[in-house]
């Protein structure tokens, strides 16, 4: 710990300070120094941590009591991003992965810095009307919008702790931009179109069969789909699976990690590790499958073990029997529909509200799809339900009944009204 209370209350910091900045801060080996409260001691472990990577990238430190004059773009590039990399500007226990600050720096080189990144902190923060005038128009064209709000918020909140600004007066501002552009397209969306009905999927099948059966497409990709279709799983968990995972003496096939969009393997979403029992089709096509894989991956001097991912690809620079690529199995659907033109749009994550769509409309429970999703609440596996609620008794029907168990006397069928 770089921080620990002492015995009469104050809060000691000490910092290992690295050889090759050493000089350049003017510093030792250790920086230490008490501080009367926590959160002294925090702020000040934060900026040095700052300086620390500025003299490593070679820059020079910008003094905070320039406060607001910093331009947006440049207390995001030189204060924000290395402490977000670090997880220092939020609150969850890990930082980011590698993925998700990819993501992060594309939506500020994409969307917030071309529309913020020339004002300064100051004048920002003290022009309320002209933020939203800025980012009202993005909220209108973007339909994530709700993540550039956070991460603008992140920024300022940022520049309070370090006191560039003396508070984020924006943030009941920004708050108030609706994702006007997400909530019409939410209205505008059909049912309908959330999934594919029985016949809808039944053209898919046959139209995957028929591929397979005329050499259009590989049993790998054939295997793939029919994975993600029988599980209902998300694909990145499909591309994650390894032999190990898939025990064909039982027909079970254990899903326990996910793929990001780098081919790096990551925990499934909430950390969740589920054990599917899987019909007898799946287990066939991928034992089949198993062993033409064994018979390709020869052909490369590559030895088939458990450790071995399910579905990799070659691409066209030579690399071979790489982790899929993220977009891999839309692809692999898009040239599908491309032959099949009676085919309605699909995606896997359409294939994933199909699954739920039609096994509550075959009677299974809301809580039996949910635990098949893997989903953490059953909220969110209501959205993906795409049925109509079925009332078999109405509440009306239930209280005439019981007044009628007790006796009282109602106007006879026949009888008309005067």
């Amino acid at each position: 710990m770089a921080i620990k209370k002492t015995k009469n209350g104050t809060y000691h910091l000490k910092v290992y300070i690295p050889s090759e900045v050493q000089g350049k801060l003017g510093l030792g080996q250790y920086f230490e120094k008490r501080y009367k409260s926590k959160r002294e001691a925090k702020e000040a472990e934060i900026k040095l941590n700052i300086d620390i990577e500025n003299a490593r990238l070679g820059r020079q430190p910008i003094d905070s009591k320039l406060n607001g004059n910093i331009l947006f773009k440049d207390f995001y590039k030189d204060i924000w991003l290395e402490p977000y990399k670090a997880g220092q500007t939020t609150t969850t226990i890990k930082p980011p992965t590698k993925a998700t600050v990819f993501q992060t720096e594309s939506i500020f080189r994409l969307h917030i810095l071309p529309i913020l990144g020339k004002y300064s902190l100051e004048h920002l923060i003290n022009n309320k009307q002209l933020v939203l005038s800025l980012l009202t128009p993005k909220a209108n064209s973007y339909a994530n919008f709700k993540v550039i709000r956070s991460y603008v918020n992140s920024v300022f909140d940022w520049a309070e702790e370090l006191e560039y600004i003396p508070s984020n007066k924006l943030r009941k501002t920004i708050s108030r931009i609706k994702a006007n552009k997400k909530i019409l397209l939410k209205e505008s969306k059909r049912e309908e179109d959330l999934s594919l009905d029985k016949e809808e999927l039944k053209l898919w099948l046959q139209a995957f069969d028929t591929d397979l059966e005329e050499g259009l497409i590989e049993l790998k990709d054939y295997t793939l789909f029919y994975t993600t279709f029988f599980l209902s799983d998300r694909k990145s968990e499909s591309y994650a699976l390894q032999w190990k995972h898939i025990n064909f003496s039982t027909g079970e096939i254990l899903i326990e990690q996910a793929l990001d969009r780098f081919g790096n393997v990551k925990s499934t979403k909430g950390n969740k590790k589920t054990l599917f029992k899987a019909p007898t089709e799946l287990m066939e096509l991928l034992e089949n499958w198993k062993v033409r894989q064994q018979e390709e991956l020869k052909l490369f001097g590559l030895k088939q073990t458990q450790k071995q991912f399910v579905f990799t690809y070659n691409d066209r620079t030579n690399n071979i029997n790489l982790p899929l690529h993220t977009d891999y199995l839309n692809y692999r659907m898009k040239s599908v529909r491309k032959r099949h033109p009676e085919l309605a749009p699909a995606s896997p994550h359409k294939l994933r509200h199909t699954g739920a769509t039609l096994a509550k409309e075959a009677g299974l429970s809301l809580e039996a799809i949910s635990e098949a999703l893997t989903h953490s609440d059953k909220e969110v596996t209501k959205t993906y339900v795409n049925t109509k609620d079925t009332v078999n008794q109405t509440v009306g029907d239930i209280a005439f009944r019981s007044l009628k168990n007790d006796g009282v006397n109602f106007i006879p069928k026949n009888q008309k009204m005067s």
